[in-house]
Parts: C-alpha cells; sequence; structure tokens
C-alpha cells in the first residue's frame, strides 16, 4: 500500500491523548501527590490519603499506556477495548457520586473540573467504538 500522509486514525489518537493527558497524569498527579488544600479549594472532600494516592497511581499508569498506545502505527483492538472499558468506569465512578451527593458541596471551579473529566472520560470511552467495529487489529 502506498503510503499516505492521511492518518484514519487522528480522531481516536487525538482522544486517546487528551485523556492521557487530562485524566491519567493530570487528575493521576494529582491524586499521587494529595494535595489537601487544592481538594478543599475546589470542594472536594479530601479523605485518607492512601486510597487516593493508589489511585493516583493507577491513573498514571493508564496515562502512560493511552500515551504510548496513541504513538503505535496500529490501533490494537486490546487498547481500544482498555480505554473503552477504563474510562466507562471512571466515567460511572464520577456519575454515581454526583447523583449520590458525596461530591454535593462543590465549588463553582469544583464542577467546572468535574464537568471536564467526565466529558473526557466519556467520548474516550465512546469514541473507540466504531473503530472497534470496522475490525481495526483484527
Amino acid at each position: 500500500m502506498a503510503y499516505t500522509f492521511v492518518d484514519h486514525y487522528r480522531p481516536i489518537r487525538t482522544i486517546l491523548r487528551v485523556d492521557a493527558l487530562v485524566v491519567g497524569l493530570g487528575l493521576g498527579l494529582v491524586l499521587l501527590l494529595h494535595p489537601t488544600n487544592w481538594f478543599d479549594a475546589l470542594g472536594f472532600a479530601a479523605g485518607a490519603p492512601t486510597m487516593a494516592r493508589l489511585a493516583g497511581s493507577a491513573l498514571v499508569g493508564l496515562g502512560v499506556g493511552l500515551l504510548l498506545a496513541a504513538a503505535d502505527p496500529e490501533l490494537s483492538v486490546g487498547t481500544l477495548i482498555s480505554a473503552i472499558v477504563s474510562n466507562s468506569l471512571l466515567a460511572a465512578s464520577l456519575l454515581i457520586a454526583y447523583l449520590a451527593g458525596e461530591i454535593g458541596r462543590l465549588t463553582p471551579w469544583g464542577y467546572l473540573v468535574l464537568l471536564l473529566l467526565f466529558v473526557v472520560c466519556l467520548l474516550t470511552a465512546v469514541l473507540p467504538i466504531p473503530y472497534l467495529r470496522r475490525g481495526i487489529g483484527l
């Protein structure tokens, strides 16, 4: 096949990179460092730092994995399924926590951060689905 400058996977690569930077490395590093004054300023209840640091470590690993996956020439089905599952679980967790009132005393900036995280997770969970139907990496 001839070389082309058109990358048919550009939208999914872009959302994988955005998700890796915002959710994986951004939220992951914040949870890993666990600055309680930042959480209090946004209205999040800063609970036990051990669980937050464990979640931050996992999110940093997810972010690095997504950045490396976005750089691959061909996207594999396993990469896309892991992105779909992990981000749909994160989006569902954020939605359930919001609906249950666990994060009810947020400031306007806190709501903005929550909305940004939810939208990025939801987009990363939904956008790879058409690529799976086309059979990438099969």
